[in-house]
């Protein structure tokens, strides 16, 4: 019986650390060293973020589901030289709301 209890209580604090990590689809419109402000469907003003120490810059790869990283992070050309309407990203926040991996997923298009 203890068991029983001791195992629904761990399992309840595991769901709810995987609850509170989240994941953004949207646009970044404006990055720089400390924060990224990222616009999604619901939000078209766009909300800011801060970054992680150890956040990490990713594209996505030719195959589904597989991620490249850019070497360069956040000093990178897809970063630094946003397009006018943004540029199509996944952004991967930890339980602390700050973004851990940025994954550019669309391709990058003139800047206007």
């Amino acid at each position: 019986m203890l068991r029983k209890g001791l195992f629904a209580i761990v399992m309840l604090v595991l769901c709810f650390t995987f609850v509170t990590a989240e994941t953004i689809k949207g646009k970044i419109t404006k990055i720089d060293d400390k924060s990224v402000t990222v616009t999604t469907k619901d939000n078209k003003d766009g909300k800011s973020y801060d970054l992680a120490k150890d956040c990490k810059v990713c594209k996505s790869g030719k195959e589904k589901d597989s991620k490249e990283e850019i070497k360069d992070g956040l000093k990178s050309e897809d970063l630094t030289k946003l397009p006018a309407k943004g540029l199509n990203a996944t952004i991967t926040t930890n339980d602390a709301g700050k973004v851990t991996e940025i994954l550019i997923t669309g391709k990058k298009k003139a800047a206007n």
